[in-house]
């Protein structure tokens, strides 16, 4: 229920009071524990009797009684020099200062360590202590190379263990990382063996990965803010996709690498379907493309402003546009696929994606890349389809789909310990087009066929004039990720981008013959309208890290992003205004804005890891209204034709606004390593938005080793999504949807605050979406070279939100006299239940000091379920059933059929010498399309009614010469085999549509041949 501004206020109040009262307790409490902490290893008791012996000996020996660790360089404090000592039951202050004072050997306790050193200002000497402080060392630097061939590793893993951080090598394989005096770091990289150093005097460190023990595992951060673990360890399910895997799946952006690299992860593309071209529409786990949350350096990304209105995958609903984010500029990509609210926040329901962005302080890369399709189509000889055999890549004279891509990444020192990474990059690909030829009963000119056939002739007319493929799409960003130390115990951050795209997409043909739409003074041939979008995304975040010691890690930080969208529609007219149209119109735009404060502060313990924390988020929606003659009705709008800017209507008055929310959440999160074999985290989270009340999240997850080479994890959440600001405030009164007739109906879409809206259907508010997701699952690590993870999965979903389908005004008395014909409105209509299987299957073998085999099978299978429809009584008493109602199911059909039920990714990669050698097959399962009739329909009254589009595998090839660390050349070709989705059994929309273009698998580009060069420096 909807609490009162007055209990809004107080709850915030009091969440803001208890985070500063608990934080001051926190930093008050802790200096004085570390002090105590120190001397009570001091004071433990040791007996010794030891005579001419190795001074190492002896360290080991107080080591064993005292159980203490020791912290020291055998070079430093020498330890081959033989002492002798007696003591019984003697404190060990009293023993170290007997056996060390002597010998200008100081101690001081760090971590749960005894730090040794010397104290007469040698060059080696570790630390020197000052008046009460410690002095810690800045910065660890080093280089990571192959044991075997010593080529540098780029993209390898240092992560401090039992601490929230980790970097990743540059190009020449060098990393630096801010770490103490006894800290542990982990070195990783796929297809190595892990490597552990203990931090001693030296600050230069040269590690070398053995090939010859292949590891599986990469570290990861997210999932958990306990100690970094290898992607097998987690008691959840967690993809790592690095950016040297990115670049080799050939494709231009990053989500359509993600696409074919990930096999719960999907992001089709899509040609004419109202805005969904502006964003490819993400999703994990066959759920919706706003149930996953998109982190960056793991702090949390906005999601796109606007909303695609049409039938189809993603209606309603608002996602990520990860394409946003240049490729380049991310050092490797993690996917978990688990609900993780309680950890995260809102829309965490499917999983989490985060971006690590690169964090190298010198060298870099340039890279450029081309491609152009190379596609023949060899379709059915059947009805509408027959002109398509033979069609070849040009059209018009223009190359399809050609595709040009440049970046430029480098890494700069800031002072002698910081880093500024730099990541600058342009895309450009031209439109695509796979459409039929324009055939309708109306004829283009007439609808006497002789006589359009010699119009069409005469006058030159193209009837392949909509483009039905891939959108036109120019892509610029510039990407910065920065950090330097402030003093001894913090650091300061600061990370975002910026990223302007223009997507320019088709609309279906407007003929002389449509009386409707025409304006013979303006286009007496018709008009193919154009409909540009300018999309600008922005985001800055900055903030401070350290410690208080005694492993208290925080983190505090601010930031602010958004979307902008600006929307246009060119080469089309006003058909009621007639000759006083103008033919280009700004038609509206959207906006949102997010600002986020969080505070995450984690204690890590020997066995123990104990997090909290809050998030501060103020959100904002704002739609502007069009330009007048993109909306008006003019004169002829009396006789019928079309209102509005053909092709996009424009936003009227009545829909701008701005509109602002706000939010608070506390977390607290626990990770507790039993033993060696069984691990346990626990999270819990309590968020309170300003517009509908307060929400609680919880995870429980657990692994539990079985001997050595086997685990047994799982995990039970409860998380939730609150509505987007888009689904509580878009309207748009002049939106017109059309039939496959390609009939106008007018079709208003209303918010849920309008007063017309609440006195008709009876609702005021729109509640969050919660889940229930529950999983079991096995890892294996069989070998140093064969690992398999096996998770199941169920996600019950309540209250989901969805886009009503048209509803007739005329069975509401509230909407009398405002001569709607029917109201769109989003509600919470559907309660879903996902059920879900993921495997994944590494292989890795060096077959020889110059050649390895990489070989990965992954597969997701998913099936998503109605479980329950509610709809507000008063929509029900009109006699609205969506169990029944043919419109709604159509919704769940694409609900549960939309996205591919399953998905399988076999990968071989070859390296021998200078060459690698990629083949990957991926193989897409079914997808339904309920506004795809049949051709022929069954006799059986209880036969499907609409197309089941079938099984499909994709098979890419490439091939890299490496002459030198320094340069790469890349040979590609992706849909190798030239392999489409199924034509649709009745073409729609005069016969222009021949592919779905509500439903996708994975695109209508056919074969792509590319080649790309990179240059690293």
């Amino acid at each position: 229920m909807k609490k009162s501004r007055l209990l809004y206020a107080i709850a915030f109040c009091m969440k803001l009071t208890a985070i500063q009262i608990f934080l001051s307790a926190v930093f008050t409490l802790s200096a004085f524990a570390k002090e105590a902490k120190a001397q009570g290893i001091l004071d433990r008791l040791v007996t010794l009797d030891v005579k001419n012996v190795e001074m190492k000996n002896v360290i080991a020996e107080i080591k064993r009684k005292a159980e203490v660790d020791f912290i020291y360089s055998s070079t430093a404090i020498q330890t081959s020099h033989k002492v002798s000592i007696r003591a019984t039951e003697k404190k060990l202050k009293d023993v170290l200062d007997e056996l060390f004072k002597p010998l200008n050997i100081g101690y001081k306790v760090l971590n749960d360590q005894v730090l040794l050193y010397k104290t007469d200002g040698t060059k080696i000497t570790m630390i020197t202590l000052e008046q009460g402080s410690e002095k810690k060392i800045s910065t660890i630097k080093g280089t990571v190379t192959n044991a075997q061939t010593g080529e540098p590793l780029a993209g390898a893993t240092i992560a401090v263990k039992g601490k929230n951080r980790a970097v990743t090598t540059n190009n020449e394989g060098k990393f630096s990382i801010e770490a103490d005096p006894g800290d542990v770091l982990i070195i990783s990289s796929v297809g190595y063996a892990t490597n552990e150093i203990t931090i001693g005097a030296e600050t230069t460190y040269a590690v070398k990965l053995n090939a010859s023990d292949a590891s599986l595992g990469n570290i990861t951060v997210i999932g958990s803010r306990g100690k970094p673990r290898t992607n097998v360890d987690r008691p959840v399910p967690i993809d790592v996709i690095s950016n040297k895997d990115l670049i080799a799946t050939g494709q231009i952006d990053i989500g359509q690498a993600l696409h074919f690299s990930a096999p719960s992860f999907s992001a089709q593309k899509f040609g004419i379907n109202d805005l969904a071209p502006l964003v490819d529409p993400a999703t994990l786990r066959g759920l919706g493309p706003d149930q996953t949350l998109l982190l960056v350096n793991g702090k949390r990304r906005h999601k796109v402003s606007f909303i695609s209105l049409n039938q189809g995958v993603g209606k309603g609903q608002v996602g990520n546009d990860i394409n946003s984010i240049p490729s380049e500029a991310v050092s490797n990509v993690e996917i978990l696929r688990d609900g993780a609210a309680a950890q995260y926040g809102s829309d965490a329901i499917a999983g989490v994606m985060n971006l690590q962005l690169n964090n190298a302080r010198s060298g870099g890369s340039f890279r450029v890349y081309t491609g152009v399709a190379s596609s023949n189509p060899e379709h059915d000889d059947k009805g509408a389809n027959a002109n398509l055999k033979g069609k070849s890549i040009y059209k018009d004279g223009k190359k399809d789909g050609e595709s040009y891509k440049a970046s430029l990444n480098f890494g700069l020192p800031w002072g002698k310990d910081g880093f500024i990474n730099t990541t600058i990059a342009i895309h450009h690909n031209e439109a695509y087009s796979r459409e039929g030829k324009y055939k309708a009963s109306r004829g283009w000119y007439t609808s006497n066929t002789t006589n359009d056939s010699i119009l069409v002739l005469r006058n030159g007319i193209n009837l392949n004039r909509a483009v039905l493929g891939g959108a036109k799409n120019t892509n610029a960003g510039i990407f910065i990720n920065a950090g330097k130390k402030i003093d001894d115990n913090w650091n300061f951050y600061s990370f975002g981008g910026y990223t302007a795209k223009t997507v320019v997409g088709g609309v279906f043909s407007r003929p002389p013959s449509l009386a409707s739409r025409r304006v013979l003074k303006i286009f007496p041939d018709g008009y193919n309208p154009i409909v540009p979008s300018k999309l600008k995304d922005f985001m800055l975040v900055t903030g401070i890290k350290g410690s208080l010691g005694n492993d208290w890690n925080l983190d505090f930080s601010a930031g602010h992003s958004g979307n902008i969208v600006d929307l246009f529609a060119e080469n089309t007219v006003n058909p009621s205004m007639d000759s006083l149209s103008p033919t280009k119109f700004y038609t509206g735009g959207v906006a949102v804005k997010q600002t986020t404060f969080n505070a995450d502060i984690s204690k890590s313990f020997k066995k123990t890891t104990w997090a909290f924390g809050t998030e501060v988020r103020f959100e904002s929606y704002e739609q502007k209204a069009g330009q007048a003659e993109s909306y008006l009705a003019g004169a002829r709008a009396r006789t019928g034709s079309d209102v509005g800017s053909s092709g996009r209507e424009g936003y009227t008055p009545q829909t701008q606004g701005r509109w602002t929310r706000s939010n608070v959440g506390v977390y607290t999160e626990l990770e507790q390593e039993f033993s060696s074999a069984f691990l346990m985290n626990g999270a819990i989270r309590l968020e309170n938005y300003s517009d509908f009340g307060s929400d609680f999240s919880y995870k429980v997850a657990g692994r539990y080793k079985v001997g050595s080479k086997f685990a047994i994890r799982g995990s039970v959440n409860r998380s939730f999504r609150a509505p987007s600001m888009p689904q509580l405030h878009y309207s748009n009164f002049s939106n017109i949807a059309f039939d496959n007739a390609g009939n106008s109906i007018y079709t208003p879409t209303l918010p849920i605050r309008n007063q017309l809206v609440q006195d008709a259907f009876g609702i005021s508010e729109l509640n969050p979406e919660t889940s229930v997701d529950l999983a079991l699952g096995v890892t294996s690590k069989f070998s140093n070279n064969f690992s398999l993870t096996l998770d199941v999965y169920q996600i019950k979903i309540k209250d989901r939100i969805l886009l009503s389908q048209p509803i007739d005004a005329a069975l509401f008395p509230a909407f009398t006299g405002t001569n709607y014909r029917q109201v769109n409105v989003f509600l919470n209509a559907y309660d879903t239940k996902t059920k879900g299987l993921d495997f994944v299957a590494s292989y890795k073998a060096n077959i020889s000091n110059k050649s390895k085999l990489n070989l990965n099978l992954a597969f997701n299978l998913n099936k998503t379920d109605i479980e329950k429809i509610h709809l507000p009584a008063k929509i029900v008493a009109a006699g609205i059933d969506y169990n029944t109602n043919p419109e709604a199911q159509q919704d769940i059909i694409y609900f549960t059929k939309g996205t591919p039920t399953n998905k399988f990714i076999g990968t071989a990669n070859y390296e021998v010498g200078k060459f690698t050698f990629l083949l990957r097959a991926t193989r897409f399962g079914k997808v339904s399309d309920p506004l795809a009739p049949l051709f022929v329909v069954p006799t059986d009254p209880n036969a499907i009614k609409y197309q089941i589009f079938s099984v499909k595998t994709v098979t890419d090839l490439s091939l890299t010469f490496k002459p030198n660390p320094k340069i790469m050349f890349t040979l590609g070709a992706n849909n190798l085999f030239d392999v489409y989705p199924d034509l649709l059994e009745t073409p729609q929309t005069s016969d222009e549509v021949i592919y779905s273009r509500r439903v996708n698998q994975f695109g209508t580009m056919g074969r792509f041949f590319n080649f790309g060069i990179n240059y690293n420096f």
